[in-house]
C-alpha cells in the first residue's frame, strides 16, 4: 500500500500545496483527476496513481522529493570555495558520486516519504546533475521535531526535510528550508513544554549547512566583513538594475535638460559668494545630480501612471534597507506590491545608496516565470545579508523552484 506521511499528505503544514498539486494533475491529462476537487480528494487521486504500477509509484516518490524543495522557503547563500584536494576529487562524475555514495547509510531509502525520522538528521539522498546553473551536488536531509500549538496547547512530531545544493561551478552552497515558529526538539517519551528545547529555521538551516560543509571538504571564509560588502554591492545592483529611471520619466526630464541646467547653474552662482563660499571644481557635477533627483523625485511620486516602474523589467522593489559610513539606517516601506520608486523616501536616501553602492537589503515582488492562475504574476522575496557574510531569502508565498533559483542567481551572477 502507498503511503505518504502526515507531514506531506495534510494541508496544515503547506508542504505540497494545490499549485504543485495542480501542476502534477495538469502534467498527467489521462489521468483520473477532477482538477477542481478540494485537496484531499486530488492527493488521494495521486495516491491511487501511484498504486497502479512500480513506475508511477517512483514518479510520485520522485515528484513529492522535488516538491519540497519549492514553496514558502528560507534560503542561505554562502561562499565557500574547494580546497584543491577536493577540486581534484570532484573532477569528474565518476567520482564525485562514489564520493556522495559512502555518506549514504546502506539501508536509507532515497525518498523523503519511505524513511522513519528520528532525532538526528539522516542524508536520504546525495546526488550529483548538471543543469543550466552546472554541475551540482544536493543533498537532502531530514529528521523529526515537535511543533506546538500556542492555542490548543498541544504538540505533535512532524518530518522536517532539508536540501543542501553546492553549485560546483560556483562554489556557493544553498541550503533551504519552510521557515517554521514553535519548534522544538524531538525525544522519546511525552513532549513537555516547560523542558523541551526550541529550535528556529535558522538553527536548523545551520546544521545542515555544517554537515554539508563536513561532505564537501569546503573552505570557511575568513574576512566575513569583507564578503559581506561584496554581497551587499551584488543586492545593490540588483536594486540599480530594477529601479532604473522609466523611458517616459527619461525622455521628459531630456525634454528639459536645458533648464535643469539653467537651475544647476544659479545654485553654483549663489553659492560662490565672493571670499565667504566656494563650490569646488570636484562638486559642480554633484549640484547637477540633486537638481536631477529632485526633479525625477516630483515626476516619479506624482506620475499617474504608476505601471511604469512595473512593466518590461523581472521585478521592482517596494522594501529597501542600506547603512551609510555613519552608520545612519534607511528603512523604506511601500506597500506590498506598490513600487518604491513611486515613493519619496527612495529619491530622499537614493544618493547615499548610489555614493556607497551597498544595500543591506531588498524586498522585491518578482515576475514568475510562469504565472499561476490562483496566485498571478508576481510573487514576493526579500533578500539581505546577515552578520555572518551570508544572503539570506525569504519566500513568503508559494514559489516555485525554477523561480526560486532565478532569483538567487541573479545575486550569484550579479
Amino acid at each position: 500500500m502507498f503511503k505518504i506521511p502526515d507531514t506531506y499528505y495534510r494541508n496544515n503544514e503547506d508542504y505540497i500545496t494545490l499549485p504543485a498539486i495542480h501542476k502534477f494533475v495538469d502534467a498527467h491529462p489521462d489521468g483520473n483527476f477532477r482538477r477542481t476537487a478540494p485537496r484531499k480528494e486530488l492527493m488521494d487521486g495521486i495516491v491511487a496513481y501511484a498504486e497502479q504500477s512500480n513506475e508511477h509509484s517512483e514518479e510520485v516518490l520522485s515528484w513529492i522529493d522535488e516538491v519540497l524543495q519549492e514553496g514558502i522557503k528560507d534560503i542561505y547563500l554562502k561562499y565557500l570555495p574547494l580546497p584543491e584536494s577536493m577540486g581534484l576529487l570532484f573532477a569528474s562524475k565518476e567520482k564525485i558520486i562514489q564520493h556522495l555514495k559512502m555518506h549514504i547509510a546502506a539501508d536509507t531509502k532515497q525518498h523523503i516519504c519511505m524513511n522513519r525520522y528520528d532525532k538526528d538528521y539522516l542524508l536520504v539522498s546525495a546526488d550529483y546533475s548538471s543543469d543550466e546553473y552546472g554541475g551540482r551536488i544536493t543533498l537532502t536531509y531530514c529528521k523529526k521535531l515537535y511543533t506546538y500549538d500556542r492555542i490548543k496547547h498541544s504538540a505533535k512530531p512532524i518530518d522536517y526535510p532539508v536540501t543542501a545544493d553546492y553549485f560546483l561551478d560556483r562554489e556557493w552552497l544553498l541550503v533551504r528550508a519552510k521557515p517554521r515558529s514553535n519548534l522544538y526538539l524531538f525525544g522519546t517519551g511525552e513532549f513537555d513544554l516547560d523542558t523541551a528545547t526550541s529550535t528556529t529555521t535558522e538553527k536548523e538551516i545551520r546544521q545542515i549547512m555544517s554537515l554539508a560543509e563536513a561532505i564537501l571538504g569546503v573552505q570557511k571564509m575568513v574576512g566575513k566583513n569583507t564578503y559581506s560588502n561584496i554581497l551587499k554591492n551584488k543586492i545593490f545592483k540588483l536594486l540599480d538594475k530594477y529601479s532604473q529611471t522609466p523611458s517616459e520619466i527619461a525622455a521628459f526630464m531630456e525634454k528639459y535638460a536645458d533648464q535643469i541646467d539653467k537651475i544647476s547653474n544659479i545654485i553654483q552662482d549663489v553659492c560662490n559668494v565672493k571670499d565667504l563660499c566656494m563650490i569646488p571644481m570636484s562638486m559642480q557635477a554633484d549640484v547637477v545630480g540633486d537638481v536631477s533627483n529632485i526633479i525625477e523625485k516630483y515626476l516619479s511620486i506624482n506620475w499617474k501612471d504608476k505601471h511604469i516602474f512595473m512593466h518590461d523589467r523581472d521585478a521592482y522593489p517596494v522594501r529597501i534597507s542600506a547603512t551609510d559610513e555613519e552608520e545612519s539606517k534607511v528603512e523604506q516601506t511601500a506597500a506590498s506590491t506598490e513600487p518604491l520608486q513611486t515613493k519619496a523616501l527612495f529619491f530622499d536616501n537614493k544618493k547615499m545608496l548610489y555614493k556607497s553602492k551597498l544595500c543591506d537589503g531588498v524586498t522585491f515582488r518578482w515576475l514568475r516565470q510562469r504565472p499561476l492562475p490562483t496566485l498571478g504574476e508576481s510573487f514576493g522575496v526579500r533578500i539581505a545579508v546577515n552578520p555572518k557574510g551570508e544572503c539570506v531569502f525569504k519566500f513568503p508565498e508559494y514559489t516555485a523552484k525554477e523561480d526560486i533559483e532565478n532569483v538567487v542567481f541573479s545575486i550569484i551572477s550579479g
